[in-house]
């Protein structure tokens, strides 16, 4: 196994599995590899294109702040502590909730309209 396949498959799918995969180099298929956790879907054929699309418009129209954070916290919790996590989400929910996105949000919903966000 190379390119940091022996750190980061056991913490994907467990280090049993990943004992079993890469003694035995079975080739497994795509639906086997969803259920192991080693990618988070799959399409049938001619399908990939419009999923993308739509995760990609859907991830482009969240708020970029909230969105930033939440991907630095869950790259940095992967491996903290419980305690360390917890003081980190309330930091960064603190600093989300002066955010002008934060009030448009709130305005939106109760507007019962899509937000607008300006990362700000």
């Amino acid at each position: 196994m190379n390119f940091g396949g022996t750190w980061m498959l056991p913490r994907l799918i467990g280090l049993h599995r990943a004992k079993e995969l890469a003694f035995f180099a079975d080739v497994i298929d795509a639906k086997q590899a969803e259920d192991f956790g080693i990618v988070n879907k799959v399409l049938p054929h001619g399908e990939l294109d419009a999923f993308v699309d739509d995760w990609a418009d859907r991830l482009a129209a969240g708020p970029p702040i909230a969105v930033a954070m939440t991907k630095r916290l869950l790259t940095l919790n992967a491996n903290a502590d419980f305690a360390s996590a917890l003081e980190g989400e309330g930091m960064a929910q603190s600093l989300n909730f002066t955010t002008e996105d934060t009030k448009e949000a709130v305005k939106a919903f109760l507007e019962k309209r899509p937000p607008t966000f300006t990362s700000r």
